[in-house]
């Protein structure tokens, strides 16, 4: 087997990644800044705008999941993104080109498109970049994106509202007078294009364990899901749920400032940016140490465990947020919420590494993220909105939707990992039984 990338080098193309991934989340969360000018602008209620923040961009991020996941296990993984970078980055100016709703809807899931290959491929590339020792630090770190990019949606479009002023229509060039939420979309979506270029530097990694001509179909892939049914359905439920969670509190989280204590957007972003970005790079961040030390240490149920401190940290800071007295403890609420997903989320990644097969992991990651994007993206902002309008009926009533619909969710994703750990350390010790055999065919 061929060695591993230098060190160095295999550090560089990771921080591409995360800046990548910054990108990625940046023009996907963006939205959520904007839901109180867009809902006005659009007429619009809390249900409908929550279709813009979850179903638009999930369906079409998730239908395409799948497929982007085959094309990973098969083709070189980094022009995969740079095609990736230009769609999305398109799609999100295209959001400041939208008239209607119905044209917004349809940007928001081109942004959907674009990004659905981002996660397969970057993870695959990051397993063949490092050995498994040091592989949960490493996709830990790229995992930060997910939380810088949510703060820099936040921190990055309160500067730019800033910046452009408190009216409501601004100037641009070629464009004339656009509304200000617009140009915001404009502004963000650019530099993304420039990214695709940078990613051009980056070279395709040499597929570890896997010979140059196994390219399994998708039968292998069931028949191996099949074969450890019980890891992957604990795995994929908690992943679900963390990101059932996490996503809730990117899409309202700003909305629940802007309505619990009455700051406006701007405001809101330049706060709560900053937190949701360093809370959430700390919890990645430890995650991954935590990560490998159980592995190197030998414990069962290795890089799962970590989901075990992740659900006590969710409770507390959804009970805490639901009776906050007052911004500073809201705050202070969501930074816990936001570290503890962040603890969560970026062990998914080499949790599902270490039972799956190299030529598989595309598909094994791009069903990860199509559970996530349905429960995460496309069912939690909705379900949110459907409580505050439906059963409190009134749009100030979010800490009642967040404990109602969360309380659940956090614990149905603490017995999946409480009842997952055996099942997982069963797959875990058959594909590290399975790679030694072909290491070593005597043995």
């Amino acid at each position: 087997m061929a060695p591993y990338p230098r060190a160095a080098y295999g550090w560089c193309v990771v921080l591409i990644l995360l800046v990548v991934g910054i990108t990625s989340y940046l023009d996907r969360y963006l939205i959520s800044l904007l839901v109180e000018p867009i809902k006005a602008d659009l007429g619009i209620s809390d249900t409908g705008v929550s279709f813009l923040q979850g179903s638009a961009f999930a369906l079409f991020y998730v239908a395409f999941g799948l497929p982007f996941g085959a094309l990973v296990d098969r083709a070189n993984r980094r022009n995969i993104l740079v095609l990736g970078i230009l769609l999305w980055s398109a799609m999100t100016m295209a959001c400041g080109l939208a008239q209607d709703y119905r044209q917004l809807f349809i940007a928001r899931a081109g942004v959907g498109i674009g990004e659905a290959c981002l996660a397969p491929a970057a993870f695959s590339l990051i397993a063949d970049y490092f050995p498994p020792a040091t592989r949960g630090r490493a996709m830990s770190v790229y995992n930060m994106a997910n939380y810088l990019g949510v703060g820099a949606s936040l921190l990055v479009g309160g500067l730019v509202l800033r910046w452009l002023g408190d009216a409501p229509v601004t100037v641009m060039p070629l464009l004339g007078a656009v509304r200000t939420w617009k140009a915001v979309f404009f502004h963000v979506g650019l530099p993304g294009v420039a990214l695709a270029f940078i990613m051009l530097v980056v070279r395709e990694a040499p597929r570890m364990g896997a010979a140059a001509d196994d390219k399994p179909g998708f039968a292998a892939f069931l028949a191996h899901l099949r074969g450890h049914r019980a890891a992957y359905l604990a795995v994929y439920l908690a992943s679900a749920m963390t990101a059932f969670v996490g996503l809730t509190f990117a899409a309202w989280g700003p909305s629940f400032f802007i309505r619990s204590f009455g700051m406006k957007p701007m405001a809101v972003g330049l706060m709560l940016g900053p937190v949701n970005a360093v809370a959430g790079a700390l919890g990645c961040l430890a995650s991954g140490w935590i990560s490998d030390r159980v592995v190197a240490r030998g414990r069962p149920g290795g890089r799962f465990l970590v989901q075990l401190f992740w659900w006590p940290l969710a409770l507390v800071g959804l009970l805490l947020l639901a009776w906050a007295p007052g911004r500073g403890v809201a705050l202070a609420a969501i930074a816990l919420i936001t570290f503890g997903s962040g603890l969560g989320l970026a062990s998914i990644a080499p949790t599902l590494q270490a039972i799956t097969p190299n030529r598989l992991r595309g598909r094994a990651i791009s069903l990860h993220f199509i559970f996530s994007g349905l429960l995460g993206m496309g069912l939690a902002p909705t379900l949110i909105a459907l409580v505050t309008d439906h059963i409190f009926g009134t749009p100030t009533a979010l800490r009642g939707a967040l404990l109602v619909v969360l309380g659940p969710v956090v614990l149905i994703g603490l017995a999946a990992t409480i009842l997952g750990q055996r099942p997982y350390e069963r797959a875990r010790r058959a594909l590290s039984d399975n790679q030694a055999t072909q290491m070593d065919p005597t043995r």
